[in-house]
């Protein structure tokens, strides 16, 4: 399956959240930004790689049917940036949702987090984020996870 290796540097970096700047998402997600700019790339890659694949976790029929449940009009995105509010908040309630007993996220969303690896690596080389050079093995995007869909 998924998951195999430690979350645990991802919450780390995700504790570096400024939530002083709550209502603003960017200026909450600065500090991560500018510590994984500061790193080398194969940390920036494997921030990527593990917030899809914690994502990729979430992306499950039964989790999309809570969702529909609090959110008539949901789509596919709109489903996508409630799973973000997963992980802005943390192991605790990230679990929580996993497991169906946190539904408060799936009215709320927190699309930015999604663009954190490549606002850290264009920062970092001075580049266009559209050139960011990696692809994590997993997709976060809604549907993708087709066992989770079963």
């Amino acid at each position: 399956m998924f998951l195999k290796r430690s979350c645990r540097p991802f919450w780390k970096i995700m504790e570096l959240c400024d939530w002083d700047n709550e209502g603003d998402d960017d200026k909450v997600l600065k500090p991560v930004i500018e510590h994984l700019a500061s790193k080398g790339d194969k940390t920036i890659f494997e921030f990527d790689d593990m917030m899809t694949e914690l994502l990729y976790s979430l992306d499950t029929k039964k989790l999309a049917d809570e969702c529909k449940k609090a959110e008539p009009y949901m789509c596919d995105d709109s489903f996508l940036y409630s799973r973000c509010v997963a992980l802005i908040n943390g192991p605790d309630y990230y679990e929580r949702v996993k497991n169906g007993i946190e539904v408060s996220l799936w009215k709320m969303e927190f699309e930015s987090l999604l663009y954190v690896p490549q606002r850290a690596w264009a920062l970092k080389h001075n580049a266009a984020e559209d050139d960011y050079p990696h692809i994590p093995p997993l997709s976060y995007e809604t549907g993708s996870n087709t066992d989770g869909w079963k």
